[in-house]
């Protein structure tokens, strides 16, 4: 078996018609594994996101299995890919703010406007803000963001370098930018 589905378990008892529809899915993600990365990496330009986005393709499409039509079906996984893809990439715009906020309060070597004392003082007020922030998250949430942001990993260099699964790590950054989004510290600087 695949290794992408020895980890999937979807529920309890399935009719012998669902049961054959989900086998016929798992085989034609298997068989059509290289060209929905091929396309993947043409959409994303990142190999590491091509990892990520095509594990949930598989998870989505054995999911939705039992909407397939069987003669349709390398399309109707290159359309889940597809929707994968969009949705990665908006969750990556959605974070590109934050991540640039928290880049940009540890640039040690910015230059300072000195025309403006007032923009320097809402500088270094936004990046004590920043700080606090970041210092209240938990030590493993605090972990992923540094290294996403400031080293500029991806998720799956992260999760190999922390030894911990690419799921958890996703799961740990998506909890950080929650819990960042909800600090008053950080609420009063998008109010400003």
């Amino acid at each position: 078996m695949h290794p992408v589905f020895s980890v999937l378990s979807i529920g309890a008892s399935l009719l012998p018609h669902d049961a054959e529809i989900r086998r016929l899915v798992e085989q034609a993600c298997v068989e059509f594994e290289r060209d929905l990365r091929a396309f993947l990496l043409g959409v994303l330009r990142d190999p590491h996101l091509v990892d990520d986005v095509f594990q949930k393709t598989v998870i989505k499409a054995i999911e939705a299995s039992s909407a397939v039509n069987p003669e349709t079906i390398r399309g109707w996984l290159f359309q889940i890919a597809l929707n994968e893809a969009r949705e990665s990439q908006r969750r990556m715009s959605r974070q590109g703010r934050l991540q640039r906020a928290v880049w940009e309060s540890f640039s040690s070597g910015a230059e300072l406007d000195t025309e403006d004392g007032l923009s320097h003082i809402m500088s270094v007020e936004e990046d004590e803000a920043i700080r606090i922030a970041l210092a209240r998250l938990d030590g493993n949430y605090r972990e992923v963001v540094m290294r996403r942001v400031q080293k500029g990993q991806t998720f799956a260099v992260i999760a190999s370098e922390m030894n911990k699964p690419l799921g958890t790590v996703l799961t740990w950054m998506r909890r950080a930018l929650i819990e960042l989004r909800e600090m008053n510290e950080l609420r009063r600087l998008s109010d400003d």
